[in-house]
């Protein structure tokens, strides 16, 4: 499944490090109309899609391409984009050792999203059953 218009719009910009009202402003809108662009609420025409790519250093056809945002490029709320700046901004050593903290913080139940716990029992049990089934 492919990612849509307004998400693209959305993983450029904040890849930009931009903010909305920035880009609002760079190329000649208002905030709300450009959130209604990245919510999918209305489409940008042709010329306000060129603007955005230039301001945001990509093509007219990469902001137009359907394909998905790989999951682990794109954050999925507020919180992750920080995270993911600073991962962005440190060389190989310091990204081993940022991961290698994250995987001991992620053994400990203290620290581990009691919904995404939840997930990880449903994904290793279809995965178990899955192993049953082919026995």
């Amino acid at each position: 499944m492919g990612s849509s218009l307004g998400q693209r719009i959305v993983f450029y910009r904040k890849k930009a490090g931009i903010s909305q009202k920035e880009l609002a402003d760079a190329i000649g809108m208002s905030s709300t109309a450009l959130s209604y662009y990245e919510t999918d609420k209305r489409e940008p025409n042709i010329t306000i899609l060129l603007r955005l790519a230039k301001k945001l250093n990509i093509t007219g056809d990469t902001l137009l391409n359907a394909e998905p945002i790989p999951d682990m490029m794109i954050a999925t709320n507020s919180d992750e984009y920080p995270l993911l700046r600073i991962f962005r901004g440190l060389n190989n050593l310091g990204r081993e050792r940022l991961l290698e903290y994250a995987a001991a913080l992620d053994g400990l139940p203290l620290y581990v999203n009691p919904t995404e716990l939840s997930k990880a029992v449903v994904v290793n049990s279809a995965a178990v059953a899955g192993r049953t089934k082919k026995r």
